[in-house]
């Protein structure tokens, strides 16, 4: 081990300094511990907010496989957060030790981060340990906040590298054979022991840090041996134990492996000669920091596709599986792995042809859906001469469901084609480790798998139920080997169960497939889907002769509960609907019951945030009752102060106070009830909506005090307080603006209910607070503006961000495009619209990742009245689905497909519910400020330009709406509008695309001067009305 110096700070030019918000951040020289050396001091101040203070140097450094980072500290401040991190030279990669508990009261004394502590961040790698190094920073994270001075000393990297190369020696050998074979890196040499049981041992001579051992044997095995560890020679501790391991390599994972010595102990078998051992491969720390970087490594070395693609550190895509009324989904990945249940082993397909291994690397992998937009996923392995599918659907009733796969062989070859199919049963999980959180991610132990009467057991559950009839089956413990190579080598043990003490066994069943030029040959296997404990095979009696019929019933459950709207389109509007079917469907399969949910897995969570806008496009397409079930649902977690969760989860509310949640709660129920409530619903909730604003009412007069009147504090004036709903403020709490848009549209629907109900007491008081709410809003909007010199709409008080995401939902859902200042929201979407170009142009700037909840700026686009910039995003949003086939998007997307970066969930209900949105948008939208319908608003020309649009049933705050537009000679629009619709109180504004100003309306046969240069203007129902520009 060895010291290197890296930074003494007697020169601080390096240094630079990076805040967020209003926090201040100075850096200066000051003396070190001791009144010796020098020290870098930071002099931070919250204020009286949160965020971050960061102190950062470029610095380009290699990283050794083992280290410390060393240095003296000093502190006086209130208890926050220290963080101290490794950016790699690209900049988007990060590494970092985060301290949540740092002394920030002590005099000087020394820290040590070992490499170990430093863990991956974020970024495109997706995951692994540092090795190069650009740039270091210091970071403080507001916990309490306030003021306070750090300093740092002595910066030093502690290289923990051996020495010397470790002494070896064992309990015998024999001749020629000695124990320093495993050590002399040849391949020719091994150890062995003179008689079994026996031992070889390392010496480091200082403690030695690592994570996993590699052992090279001379024969196959088997071979029973355990690893023990000790540091000092005497003591030892085990650390694995394998009593039947085979195969030529045996890694071991030994985590957060150090010690002096390691031994490697030999059991006696009956009869069995002592083994040899060719070498011994000791792996550093960084190797193996979790059982998913272990797999990596062995997946490294190994032929591509013999693990899932995760493991290579590749993304990989997936989408979930279900019926409409699930609990927990499964999911499919584009390769064909499948997880039936949250977390749970990979169910993955294995061909061996000719006596040659196909795997999803040998061939170009295309995923589909059987019926689209139906959610019922295939992925297709595609090769010359054959193709090897993979399907899977889900039926049954609620609690009850089976996930039936489908297996198909074709040949398009010439001659007689035989395959075997293997069934694998693996322990990975479909959701990468970079999606970890909690059990999610990466790898799913498996400790006993069996086969009993014909049906396959993991962990004693019925896992999978084969419906054709397999040829065999085999079951491996991690110690055997990789089961993929066993099939290969055709020793696959025929063992029908083993048990295995580090819960990574594995198991196969075997399909025989004989196949004719031009013919299919299938194979079906079943699982009960999700979490259930009490599954049987006794439910699928039968199944195996009427599988295509519950493959009939799935589609046919999936096309009705779809197609409560019909739309008849031109060819080329058939994707962008097949995306919001999608999305819909995708909204369903993410349900746990009643609760709505984002995500499947990652985000099997209920957020009221989330909810709010799934509840809004359900309806919209006259998915009623699902809304209505997820209200009625969330309500029972509010507050007796009327306060609403930001989220609930199967382990209860969510501590966490977001002040959004009170609005869009609110919003949710007079939603439901504008597209459709009875009265006597609205009358059942009307005291939860009471609630939440007695809620809010008081959370407001927070900043209603004689201080928030100051001039450093009136833009606060009348505000909600600080929060972190808005996802970019997790991190620093501030005043967001989209807490407030959304505390003002739960006024706004507040007095539409009381209103409704007659209460005409509490409608004069919501009226008040909606209207003084709004003049102190839209008064701090036009103070942060002019303060700041900005000439956008601002995300928030404290930052004066550019957050056109979070600002178009004040257009959209929550209807304030008539109040807020014209020019500001022209600035801010124009400044979107030229980095939305320069990043998807034809010659893009460098980026890394967004969000796709950019697309709800789509609608906002739409009634700013710029329909070719709307199309314009559609078109690419579109495309960026991932993969496109599957309509879906994941909540974060990445400029490279494959970068293994963090993607929030897949798919994003709460994304696909706001395309829903953007997508009814184009056709028909509410619009507050006259009360009225905006008929065609975003249509693009080129759709009407392909033919006529039909749409039946579009449901609308004023009844379900019948349309026909049609183009025809002279570049003139027919629009016939009808249905179940009520005439709004502003009428209908009809608004086409046209080739110019519009220059000529009829309705009905008879000329009308109501329209201007974009919109004419219906006030009677049904109507047939031409319009000519």
């Amino acid at each position: 081990m060895h010291i290197l110096d890296l930074d003494d700070f007697s020169d601080l030019s390096s240094w630079s300094s990076v805040v967020s918000g209003q926090a201040r951040l100075d850096l200066a020289a000051d003396v070190g511990p001791q009144g010796g050396g020098r020290a870098l001091r930071l002099d931070f101040d919250f204020g009286e907010g949160g965020g971050f203070v960061v102190a950062r140097r470029a610095l380009s450094l290699s990283l050794p496989d083992s280290f410390a980072l060393l240095m003296h500290v000093r502190a006086e401040a209130p208890a926050n957060v220290f963080e101290f991190k490794l950016i790699d030279p690209s900049g988007e990669n990060v590494w970092r030790f985060r301290d949540e508990s740092f002394d920030f009261d002590s005099d000087w004394r020394e820290l040590r981060i070992g490499s170990r502590a430093i863990a991956f961040g974020w970024g495109p790698a997706g995951g692994g340990a540092p090795t190069e190094v650009g740039a270091i920073e210091l970071a403080i994270t507001a916990g309490p906040g306030g003021c306070g001075r750090l300093w740092i000393a002595d910066l030093r990297l502690e290289d923990r590298t051996p020495s010397q190369p470790p002494s070896v020696r064992a309990s015998s050998e024999q001749p020629g054979q000695e124990a320093g074979c495993v050590l002399d890196g040849r391949s020719d040499t091994a150890w062995c022991a003179a008689h079994l049981p026996a031992w070889i041992e390392l010496d480091f001579h200082e403690p030695r840090d690592y994570s996993a051992l590699i052992l090279h044997w001379e024969g196959a095995g088997p071979h029973a041996f355990e690893i023990l560890a000790s540091d000092d020679g005497e003591t030892w501790r085990p650390l694995h134990a394998a009593p039947r391991s085979r195969g030529l390599c045996s890694p071991v994972y030994l985590p957060d492996g150090c010690s002096r010595f390691l031994r490697l102990g030999l059991e006696a078998g009956e009869g069995e000669p002592a083994p040899g051992l060719v070498g011994l491969e000791l792996k550093p720390e960084t190797f193996a920091r979790s059982i998913a970087d272990f797999f990596h490594h062995l997946a490294e070395q190994s032929p591509c596709g013999l693990y899932p693609r995760w493991l290579y550190r590749e993304q990989t895509y997936w989408t979930a599986i279900d019926i409409p009324d699930g609990t927990v989904p499964a999911l499919f990945n584009e390769d064909g792995l499948i997880e039936v249940a949250r977390a749970g082993h990979a169910i993955e397909p294995l061909l061996c042809v000719r006596g040659k291994r196909l795997t999803w690397a040998d061939c170009t992998v295309e995923p589909s859906l059987l019926q689209p937009p139906l959610p019922i996923p295939r992925s297709l392995w595609n090769t010359e001469d054959l193709v090897f599918e993979t399907t899977a659907f889900a039926q049954g009733a609620p609690g009850r469901a089976w996930l039936f796969i489908r297996y198909r062989l074709e040949n398009r070859g010439t001659g007689p084609l035989s395959a075997d199919l293997y069934t694998l049963i693996r322990p990975f999980q479909v959701s990468p480790p970079w999606q970890g959180h909690r059990d999610i991610g990466g790898v799913s132990r498996i400790h006993r798998i069996a086969l009993g009467q014909g049906e396959v057991w993991v962990d004693d559950r019925l896992a999978l139920v084969p419906l054709s009839t397999p040829s065999g089956f085999g079951a491996m413990t991690f110690d055997e080997g990789p089961i993929v190579e066993a099939i290969a080598t055709g020793n696959l043990p025929e063992v029908e169960a083993i048990e295995d003490g580090f819960g990574l066994a594995s198991a196969a069943l075997r399909f025989d497939l004989n196949v004719a030029p031009g013919a299919h040959g299938e194979v079906w296997i079943a699982a009960p889907l999700g979490e259930r404990g009490d599954a049987h095979p006794i439910e699928l009696r039968g199944a195996a002769g009427g599988i295509e019929m519950r493959l009939k019933a799935a589609i046919d459950q999936w096309s009705q509960r779809l197609g409560a709207v019909e739309l008849h389109l031109p060819e080329v509007v058939h994707d962008p609907w097949h995306g919001c079917l999608g999305a819909l469907a995708h909204i369903l399969i993410n349900r746990d019951g009643p609760a709505l949910q984002p995500g499947p897995r990652r985000y099997a969570r209920s957020w009221i945030r989330d909810g709010a806008v799934m509840v809004a496009a359900l309806l919209r397409f006259g998915l009623t009752e699902e809304a209505e079930s997820f209200v009625d649902w969330y309500a029972q977690f509010q507050g007796e102060d009327g306060r609403v969760p930001c989220c609930v989860d199967r382990q209860g509310v969510d501590p966490l106070v977001e002040h959004d949640s009170p609005g869009q709660f609110i919003f949710a129920i007079a939603e439901c009830w504008r597209f459709g409530a009875d009265r006597g619903r609205l009358e059942s909730r009307w005291p939860a909506v009471c609630k939440a604003v007695a809620y809010l009412e008081p959370l407001r007069a927070e900043h209603l005090t004689p201080r928030d009147r100051e001039p450093e504090r009136r833009a606060c004036l009348g505000l909600l307080p600080e929060s972190v709903s808005h996802e970019g403020y997790l991190a620093h709490p501030v005043h967001s603006y989209w807490d407030d848009f959304w505390a003002l549209r739960g006024f706004k629907d507040a007095v539409e209910l009381a209103e409704v109900l007659g209460d005409t007491e509490r409608a004069a008081h919501f009226a008040r607070l909606r209207d003084d709410f709004s003049a102190a809003l839209y008064l701090s909007l036009d103070r942060v503006m002019e303060e700041r010199g900005i000439d956008f709409l601002p995300g928030s008080v404290e930052w004066a961000d550019h957050d056109p995401t979070s600002t178009a939902m004040a257009l959209t859902l929550i209807d304030e495009s008539h109040r807020l200042p014209a020019a500001a929201v022209r600035h801010t979407f124009e400044r979107f619209i030229e980095r939305f170009r320069a990043i998807h142009g034809p010659d893009p700037v460098h980026w890394v990742n967004y969000t796709a909840y950019e697309i709800r700026i789509i609608g906002a686009l739409i009634r700013l009245g710029w329909r070719a910039e709307a199309q314009e995003l559609l078109e690419v949003y579109l495309a960026e689905r991932r993969p496109p086939v599957w309509n879906q998007w994941p909540e974060i997307t990445w400029r490279d497909p494959r970068s293994p970066g963090h993607q929030g969930d897949l798919p994003h209900a709460w994304i696909g519910a706001e395309y829903c949105l953007v997508f009814r948008d184009l056709f028909v939208y509410e619009r507050a400020s006259d009360r009225s319908l905006v008929i065609a608003g975003g249509l693009p020309a080129k759709w009407l330009e392909s033919g006529e649009i039909r749409v039946r049933r579009l449901p609308t705050a004023y009844g379900r709406l019948d349309l026909e537009i049609a183009r025809f000679e002279g570049g003139a629009v027919r629009i016939q509008v009808g249905g179940e619709l009520r005439l709004p109180p502003g009428g209908l504004w009809l608004a086409p695309p046209l080739p110019g100003p519009l220059t000529s309306v009829t309705i009905d046969g008879e000329p009308s001067r109501d329209f201007n240069a974009t919109a004419a203007h219906l006030m009677t129902l049904p109507a047939e009305v031409a319009l000519l520009g």
